[in-house]
């Protein structure tokens, strides 16, 4: 299901890409971080085992222009293609807005591509989404491989409500686009469908700021590419009312709350002027308030640094004590629905002590606000540290 982060006036869409074990789900993901410009992309993550190339998850935030003030944020996921993996590929998929099957071509994978529709179809069912109706397009890819199966023989087997088709070949980057800004239409045309926008225009793709001149895509109405992220400058921590919105809400209460989010907007007070103010989020926490107390005390001191490496190291400590069963951070955050644009500033913030850069009272605050976020996920889902 889309979300809203009110705090970033964002409207965040999942895409995942699923089907079989390395028929280029993967691939598709990295030749579209590579032909991105770096301040237009996000890091991809993958979480690999010799096993399968994707265990839980690659992310690839992409900018899209604004839609009524609010910035929409497109998230694309892989799935693990191994039946094995099967628990995992239905957390992946859980609030998808659209899906990417990727087919492999060749003759002896058809099997493999038929069962994986087979789970994709039986999955979305479980998480209460139609696959008759659910935004989808198919890649049937590896084209560039010899003595594969015609799109005819494939599509009569796999396409089994006639959604739209690319040949792709995502090594080489060939139709990887062209899917990516077919599926991109089709989940805005839904979330129009449903009311969370209305937008006057006739077209809108998403438009990757490119690192060379092929492929080319291009955006009606569009002429200037979204700005880098910028970390500098005040930090406003949202309200008790102005709070991120995230999955498995439904699209009356997105409508809903863009429509109060604007009201807030007109009438919120100035931020307050004491660091004092700011810095009560302790409160909210359960067994960890003793020690978010002490690292509000060290951002009271000027110590950013040292508090950023503090929240760092409790955050861990938090998602292996509650869960006890997450092997990474990642996977945490991911159960927990946790934002990926969030995870992913956290990490560039924790990052900059390593590469000489200086850590501020914003990126301190930040990280504060990110791990409360965590613990208030954790307690909604009746978790402990």
């Amino acid at each position: 299901m889309s979300s809203i982060d009110l705090h970033n006036d964002e409207i965040g869409i999942k895409i995942v890409y699923y089907g079989p074990g390395l028929g280029g789900k993967t691939s598709s993901l990295q030749y579209m971080h590579s032909v991105l410009k770096p301040e237009n992309r996000g890091r991809m993550i993958s979480l690999a085992t010799g096993i399968d190339r994707t265990l839980y998850f690659d992310f690839l935030p992409i900018q899209l222009p604004k839609i009524k003030n609010f910035s929409i944020r497109m998230s694309v996921y892989t799935v693990p293609g191994q039946v094995h993996y099967d628990a995992t590929r239905k957390l992946v998929l859980q609030g998808a807005d659209g899906v990417v099957f990727v087919a492999d071509s060749q003759p002896a994978r058809q099997d493999a591509n038929i069962e994986s529709m087979d789970n994709l179809r039986e999955n979305l069912k479980n998480h209460g989404m139609d696959p008759n109706t659910v935004p989808m397009i198919i890649q049937y890819n590896k084209r560039d491989l010899q003595n594969v199966m015609t799109v005819e023989q494939m599509d009569n087997e796999l396409n089994f409500r006639d959604v739209p088709f690319f040949e792709t070949s995502a090594t080489k980057g060939t139709g990887v686009y062209d899917a990516l800004k077919a599926i991109t239409k089709l989940v805005l045309a839904d979330l129009k469908k449903k009311g969370i926008y209305r937008d006057e225009s006739t077209s809108i793709v998403p438009k990757p700021i490119l690192e060379n001149t092929s492929p080319q895509v291009t955006i009606e109405g569009a002429t200037q590419p979204p700005p880098p992220a910028n970390d500098s400058g005040a930090f406003e921590f949202p309200t008790s009312d102005v709070v991120t919105r995230r999955n498995n809400e439904s699209s009356e209460s997105l409508v809903a709350a863009i429509a109060h989010h604007t009201q807030l907007r007109q009438s919120s007070p100035p931020p307050p002027a004491n660091l004092e103010d700011f810095i009560r989020f302790s409160n909210l926490w359960t067994l960890g308030h003793i020690q978010v107390s002490e690292i509000e005390t060290v951002i009271k001191n000027e110590e950013y640094t040292n508090a950023v490496a503090m929240i760092e190291e409790l955050l861990e400590q938090h998602l292996k004590l509650s869960g006890g069963t997450h092997r990474s951070v990642e996977e945490g955050l991911l159960s927990l629905g946790v934002c990926s644009a969030h995870y992913l500033r956290f990490n560039a913030i924790t990052a900059k002590p390593q590469s000489g850069g200086d850590v501020t009272l914003t990126d301190a605050l930040f990280c504060l606000f990110f791990i409360t976020d965590v613990e208030l996920r954790m307690q909604a889902a009746g978790l402990k540290a």
